[in-house]
C-alpha cells in the first residue's frame, strides 16, 4: 500500500516542476519580444522636437533643403528680389520728358478787298510801255506840249523803239514825254531850235534809229524795209508801207538822195542810211 503513495507524490512533483519551467520560458519569451520592440523603436523613430520649439532650416549648399517627413508643418521659404528691375520712380528735381510744341502755321495774309464806294486808281508806272502802238501814220504831223492823239502815242512809240524812254504810251504829250524829248535834242550838234517841238525831221531821226547796218535795195523785204518807208513818208515822200522794197520806194529813195547832194542810186547804203538817222528830209 506504500508504493502508490510515493508515485503518486513524484507525479505530483514533476508536474510542478514542469508547470514552473513552462512559467519561467513563457517570461523570457515575453522578455525577448519586449526588448526586441524597444530596439525596433529606438532604430526607427526620431528624436522629437519639444513643443513650440522652431524647426531650424539648414541650406546645403549643394542639394536641396531636407525637412522630417513626418512633419505636418510648411516649410519655410525665402523670396528674392525680383530679376526684371523695376523702374525707377522720378524725382521732383528730375522734370518729365516734354512733349514738342506742334507750331501752327501762320494763315496768309488775306489782302483787304476795295469798298464799293472808294475806286482805287493805281498811279501810273512811269516806266510802263504797255498801250497799243500804231507806228504806221497816215502822215506825221508836226507835235508839241500839251498835244494828245495818235500821232502822240505813235511818238511815245518811237521814244522807246530809240532807247530815249521809257515813256508811257498814253496819247498824251506830258512831262515824262517832253523829257524823253530833251534827251533826243541832247544828241544835237547845237542847240533845238524849236525846243520840244517834233518836225518831220525829229520823226524821220527817232523812227530811223530802229534801222540795222545791212544795205537794202528794191526787191529786199521785211521790217528794215517797212522802217525805211515810214521814215520816207516822214521825210516827205510819197510811198506805200508794205514791206516790200518795190520801183516807188526806190524813186522815194533818190528823191532824198538828190534832195541831200549825194549820188542818186536809188540804193540805201551806208551814207544814205548816215542822212536818215541825223534826220535828214527831202524838202
Amino acid at each position: 500500500m506504500a508504493r502508490p503513495a510515493r508515485r503518486t507524490a513524484r507525479a505530483r512533483t514533476t508536474d510542478g516542476a514542469r508547470s514552473t519551467g513552462t512559467g519561467h520560458a513563457r517570461t523570457g519569451v515575453a522578455l525577448a519580444l519586449a526588448a526586441a520592440l524597444a530596439l525596433g523603436a529606438c532604430s526607427s523613430s526620431t528624436p522629437s522636437t519639444p513643443a513650440g520649439a522652431t524647426p531650424s532650416v539648414t541650406a546645403s549648399a549643394v542639394g536641396p533643403e531636407t525637412t522630417a517627413p513626418n512633419d505636418p508643418r510648411p516649410v519655410p521659404t525665402e523670396s528674392a528680389d525680383p530679376l526684371t528691375p523695376t523702374r525707377p520712380t522720378p524725382s521732383a528735381t528730375t522734370p518729365p520728358p516734354s512733349t514738342p510744341a506742334t507750331v501752327a502755321p501762320t494763315p496768309a495774309p488775306t489782302p483787304p478787298t476795295p469798298s464799293a464806294t472808294t475806286a482805287t486808281t493805281a498811279p501810273a508806272d512811269p516806266g510802263s510801255v504797255a498801250g497799243s502802238c500804231e507806228r504806221t501814220l497816215t502822215a506825221y504831223p508836226v507835235l508839241a506840249p500839251g498835244a494828245n492823239g495818235p500821232a502822240v502815242r505813235a511818238l511815245q512809240c518811237f521814244l522807246n523803239d530809240a532807247d530815249y524812254g521809257p515813256v508811257a504810251v498814253d496819247g498824251v504829250y506830258g512831262d515824262r514825254t517832253r523829257a524823253a524829248v530833251k534827251r533826243v535834242e541832247a544828241t544835237y550838234e547845237g542847240p533845238a531850235p524849236k525846243p520840244g517841238r517834233i518836225d518831220s525831221g525829229t520823226w524821220v531821226l527817232l523812227i530811223s534809229r530802229s534801222l540795222g547796218t545791212a544795205t537794202l535795195e528794191q526787191g529786199a523785204t521785211g521790217a528794215d524795209v517797212t522802217t525805211l518807208q515810214r521814215a520816207l513818208r516822214a521825210a516827205g515822200a510819197t510811198v506805200t508801207v508794205d514791206g516790200v522794197f518795190g520801183a516807188a520806194t526806190k524813186r522815194a529813195v533818190e528823191r532824198l538822195q538828190d534832195a541831200n547832194r549825194i549820188g542818186a542810186d536809188g540804193v540805201v547804203g551806208e551814207e544814205t542810211l548816215f542822212l536818215l538817222k541825223m534826220g535828214a528830209t527831202i524838202g
